[in-house]
């Protein structure tokens, strides 16, 4: 039978809700708990990305990847026969679950948790330091379900009497579609035309700019700039924490033409454009 020891990334906590998964890995182990493969590739979860700074996945990275719904059928082709497995299961259980149920395949994922078998509310790096065991790369998805792997063969045998995965057959998504994994070349920012300033411009910003936005919205006004909380087709630039963001504000930009574009180059726009106004403000 074996295992699968799995893993996500995902962009909040509201599985059943707004958030999505943004990338799954799965570690497959025989019954001794020895690996026999593994699969990892990002999704494309169709919104923005929520906490960048916690998973580290740019906007870039998911602009080729797949869909939960396109990986669907090979995922649960991994998991097929095998006892799932997660460090905090319910987490990672529920969020899989919603997507299948949002791919069109009606499962409920179950298994064990390497969380509850070692005995309490333990993360995963205390874990594997009790175990002697090198965590890996946190909030990686493969490097977790590589360490939750690891961690569990420590604790063969298990309790008997857990169903393993179902074989789900043919139904959506079960083509197999090429992975995207973490490190693949992109480039730093979308590239755009120079945007020229001028006073009474509207602009909004979106996604946790290093720069907090209450700074950039006082910057932008002693520019003489206008600042806005919403896209429309008079906005003169969408300014992003990552100019590659699905989130909904990027998504009415490009349909509009909007110019998105990273803080950075905000703040060359906003220099080339202060002098002009500041003059323009004297008597």
């Amino acid at each position: 039978m074996g295992y699968a020891v799995v893993d996500v990334e995902t962009t909040g906590f509201a599985a059943r809700w707004s958030d999505r998964v943004v990338e799954v890995a799965v570690v497959q182990l025989d019954e001794a708990g020895r690996i026999t493969g593994e699969w990892c590739t990002l999704v494309d979860p169709g919104r923005d990305l929520g906490p960048q700074h916690v998973h580290r996945i740019r906007a870039a990275d998911v602009r080729h990847a797949p869909t939960f719904a396109e990986v669907a059928g090979a995922l649960a082709d991994r998991l097929a026969g095998r006892v799932v497995v997660a460090h905090n299961l319910a987490f990672d259980a529920r969020f899989l679950s919603a997507e299948f149920a949002r791919a069109g395949l009606d499962v409920e994922v179950d298994g064990l948790c390497t969380m509850r078998l070692a005995g309490g509310r333990r993360s995963l790096a205390a874990c594997c330091a009790a175990a002697g065991i090198a965590p890996g790369t946190a909030h990686s998805a493969l490097d977790d379900a590589r360490a939750t792997a690891r961690l569990f063969a420590t604790m063969l045998p298990v309790p008997a009497g857990v169903e393993p995965f179902p074989d789900l057959g043919p139904g959506p998504g079960v083509t197999e579609v090429a992975e995207v994994r973490r490190g693949v070349a992109a480039p730093t920012s979308p590239g755009h035309a120079p945007v020229a300033l001028a006073r009474g411009d509207l602009v909004v910003f979106t996604g946790q700019t290093l720069v907090p936005r209450d700074v950039w919205l006082d910057r932008a006004a002693s520019a003489g700039l206008v600042g806005r909380g919403w896209v429309t087709k008079s906005t003169r630039v969408l300014v992003a924490a990552d100019p590659f963001t699905l989130s909904g504000k990027a998504r009415r930009a490009r349909a509009y033409g909007v110019p998105i574009v990273p803080e950075d180059d905000f703040a060359s726009m906003l220099d080339a454009l202060r002098p002009a106004f500041e003059g323009a403000s004297k008597p």
